[in-house]
């Protein structure tokens, strides 16, 4: 099973299920290890894309995240 099989098996999440978790975020504490490159690559596309509504913030927050990795890992 290939990522594009796996994507076409995700929910769509609703724009209730997104303003609930902005309002009442979870604190999972996970840790992803990603490589300098694919930051770049999530952040070019996050510039592609479009948001409406209660997406903005949660992407937001997010970008935000990613930039201060990288930056982390520039440092290195």
């Amino acid at each position: 099973m290939g990522l594009s099989d796996k994507v076409k098996q995700q929910e769509v999440v609703s724009e209730e299920e997104i303003r609930k978790e902005v309002e009442e975020p979870k604190n999972l504490n996970t840790s992803v290890q990603l490589s300098r490159d694919e930051i770049t690559l999530i952040l070019a596309k996050f510039a592609q894309l479009e948001f409406k509504g209660v997406e903005i913030e949660l992407t937001y927050n997010l970008i935000v995240k990613l930039q201060n990795t990288y930056k982390q890992l520039l440092n290195k």
